[in-house]
């Protein structure tokens, strides 16, 4: 047996190992959902729980059977059992096991610990969602993809409105303001129109921020249990603060720790809700936060990406690059890259997606948990909007 995560507790529930080992967990509710808006496709399983647990994981020999140990917990969920993806994972199914219960999955193909992701979330007031264990599987022989959802089968409409008196654009420059129309994120409307500026200076430009993942989505996790989510989140809140302060109007797609479409969304939805906040405040910029993930744990640097949707998308990733590359600490310059991502191709304006290190470095996952790398990583992103404003 190959014991792959241990003492979730220790890194995620914040009360002593005594008090959560004297009262029982009740595993209330189990459900899953394929997520196809990874690089890598993988199936999540949440169990919901009365309070937090003492957890341990394990793969058998053969590699396809994985077993999740929760110490001092009753089952009382009316669903024990379910069928899944049959690429991915096959079933899941809860037992009683003496003072544990026990989730066993089964998968198709032989699964590593590089394979298998075991974490908790606790309990959100704000969502009603209770403590959660979380099992993430990933889809084994399928190589990390740069697109998520393959060739964009319409390419948004643009306005520009260069803040000067002639525009260099070939497109024509709308005069008067109508509601935008949000798009669905199944369907493939015709896209509205958003009368964005890419010069003039900052003050007045309105910009939105993503900070990536959210709620049920933790995104990455660092050795130590560092969340990207958790990241992202305050290094976003420094940015707002630091443009606004630059006379920008900010506008978030979350300011606290939720899903933006909601719990448990489809991949498409949730993406789709961020874009819409973009979309529905007519940005003159999106740019979405996000912290990158290795197998390798010595890889990392920091990288902007960009999706040609408009003449400007490249100049604003080579400016707000030009200021985050050279963060002490991290492994260096890894430039802008072209990026066939959702948050990038559906938005309607000019938009980034930055990488801030790696949270799988553990020496990155230390510097990104501090109060001044956050800062500094937000001073510098928001001088390099305010330099892209100057033309």
């Amino acid at each position: 047996m190959r014991k792959i995560w241990m003492m979730l507790f220790l890194a995620f529930a914040m009360i002593p190992l005594s008090i959560v080992s004297a009262k029982t967990a009740d595993v209330t509710d189990m459900y899953w959902v394929t997520r196809n808006d990874a690089p890598i496709p993988f199936v999540r399983v949440v169990l919901n729980l009365s309070t937090p647990v003492e957890a341990s994981a394990s793969i058998d020999k053969a590699g396809t059977t994985t077993t999740i140990k929760l110490k001092n917990a009753k089952l009382k969920s009316d669903t024990k059992s379910v069928t899944m993806n049959d690429k991915i994972a096959n079933s899941a199914k809860l037992d009683q096991d003496g003072k544990a219960v026990n989730l066993t999955i089964k998968t198709p193909s032989a699964i590593d610990v590089g394979d298998i992701k075991v974490f908790s979330l606790k309990k959100d007031k704000a969502n009603n969602k209770p403590d959660r264990i979380v099992v993430d599987i990933q889809q084994k022989g399928v190589a990390p993809r740069t697109s998520y959802y393959g060739s964009p089968k319409s390419t948004p409409s643009v306005t520009v409105n260069t803040g000067s008196t002639a525009s260099t654009s070939t497109t024509t420059k709308t005069t008067t303001k109508k509601p935008v129309a949000i798009p669905n994120a199944q369907a493939q409307p015709v896209m509205p129109k958003i009368d964005y500026k890419t010069s003039g200076g900052i003050a007045g430009k309105v910009i939105t921020i993503d900070p990536g993942h959210g709620g049920t989505d933790p995104g990455a996790i660092g050795p130590t249990g560092l969340m990207e989510k958790d990241v992202t989140l305050p290094i976003s809140m420094k940015l707002k603060k630091a443009l606004e302060e630059k006379g920008a109007k900010v506008y978030m797609t979350r300011t606290t720790d939720v899903d933006v479409y909601g719990p448990n969304a489809s991949g498409p939805d949730e993406l789709q809700a961020r874009v819409n906040v973009g979309t529905k405040s007519e940005s003159d910029l999106f740019i979405s936060v996000h912290i990158n993930s290795f197998s390798n744990p010595n890889v990392g640097g920091i990288a902007t990406y960009y999706y040609e949707k408009t003449q400007y998308d490249t100049k604003l990733a080579s400016r707000i690059q030009s200021y985050i590359a050279d963060e002490e600490g991290f492994a260096g310059d890894r430039g802008i890259q072209p990026g066939n991502l959702y948050v990038l191709r559906r938005s309607l304006m000019p938009a980034v997606l930055v990488e801030l290190g790696f949270i799988s470095n553990p020496k990155e996952e230390a510097l990104l948990k501090t109060d001044k790398v956050q800062q500094q990583f937000a001073d510098e992103i928001a001088n390099g909007i305010e330099n892209y404003f100057r033309g």
